[in-house]
C-alpha cells in the first residue's frame, strides 16, 4: 500500500470510529493482562492533516519519508498485519491504519469496576502530584501501587503499560504544557516532535510535563465525560483540595 492510499484508507477508518468505542477499550484494559493502544492512535488523529505525498523534485520517494508525517512512501500492509503489536503506542500511518483497523472490527468491552478504580487511582497520583515532579517520578510513584504489583503477578510489561498509558494521556491533552499543547490543540508531527532531552524515552507531549502543569479538564472532559464514575470522583478530590 502506498502512502496516499493509507492517508485515505486511515481517514475512512477514523471518520467511522466511535469515540465512546476507543475510551471502553482504553480502560477495559486496565486490570487486564494485555494492552491496546487505539485510544493513543485514535487520538492523534484528531488534528492529523489530510496529505499527499510530496518531496523535492530530485527526492527519491523510496528513499525519503514523508515530510509532514515521516512514514515512507509504501509499506506491506500484510507484514504490519502479521507482525505488528497492537500495544505498541505508534505514529506511523500504516501501523495507524492497522490499530483503527482492527479497534473497528472488535466488539466493545465496558471497562470493569476494577478498571475505573485504577485509571481513578493514576489520575490521583497526577492531581496530587508536586510542583517539580516529572512524569518519570509520576511513573515511579506508581510502580509503588497495588494494581502495578498485580501486572506483575500476571506476568505484563507493567513498566511499558504504565508508560503507555501516561504517553495516550498526553496525546490526548490531558497532560502538556503551555508551549507543548499538540497534538490535541494542533498537529505535531510526531515522529520528529521535540524531546526533553536527548536520551528520552518517553513520547511528546508528557515527557515535558510537570505537576505544576496540572490536568487539562477540557481535554479530560473531551474523552471521560462521559464517564460519571470517573468524573464524580475527580470532582470530589478537586472540592476536597480546594475547601
Amino acid at each position: 500500500m502506498i502512502h496516499d492510499e493509507a492517508i485515505k484508507e486511515l481517514f475512512k477508518e477514523y471518520n467511522k470510529a466511535d469515540k465512546k468505542h476507543y475510551t471502553d477499550t482504553f480502560l477495559s484494559t486496565m486490570s487486564s493482562a494485555c494492552w491496546n493502544s487505539c485510544l493513543y492512535v485514535y487520538a492523534t488523529m484528531k488534528t492529523f492533516p489530510l496529505h499527499s505525498f510530496k518531496l523535492l523534485v530530485d527526492e527519491n520517494h523510496n528513499l525519503k519519508p514523508c515530510p509532514i508525517c515521516s512514514s515512507f512512501y509504501e509499506e506491506n500492509m500484510g507484514n504490519i498485519e502479521e507482525y505488528f503489536p497492537i500495544e505498541t503506542n505508534t505514529n506511523d500511518i500504516f501501523e495507524r491504519l492497522f490499530v483503527l483497523r482492527e479497534t473497528n472490527r472488535t466488539m466493545g468491552n465496558s471497562p470493569a469496576d476494577s478498571d475505573i478504580l485504577i485509571f481513578i487511582e493514576i489520575m490521583k497520583h497526577l492531581q496530587q502530584a508536586e510542583g517539580n515532579m516529572k512524569i518519570r517520578d509520576i511513573h515511579k510513584s506508581l510502580k509503588k501501587s497495588s494494581f502495578f504489583k498485580q501486572w506483575k503477578k500476571n506476568n505484563i510489561e507493567a513498566d511499558y503499560k504504565l508508560q503507555a498509558i501516561l504517553e495516550t494521556l498526553g496525546v490526548c491533552g490531558i497532560l502538556h504544557t503551555e508551549k507543548h499543547t499538540e497534538p490535541f490543540y494542533k498537529y505535531i508531527n510526531l515522529a520528529v516532535a521535540p524531546r526533553s532531552s536527548h536520551d528520552s524515552d518517553w513520547q511528546y507531549p508528557v515527557d515535558f510535563w510537570k505537576g505544576k502543569n496540572g490536568i487539562d479538564w477540557i481535554a479530560f472532559h473531551h474523552w471521560f465525560g462521559e464517564y460519571e464514575e470517573i468524573k464524580n470522583e475527580i470532582v470530589l478530590i478537586t472540592r476536597k483540595e480546594n475547601d
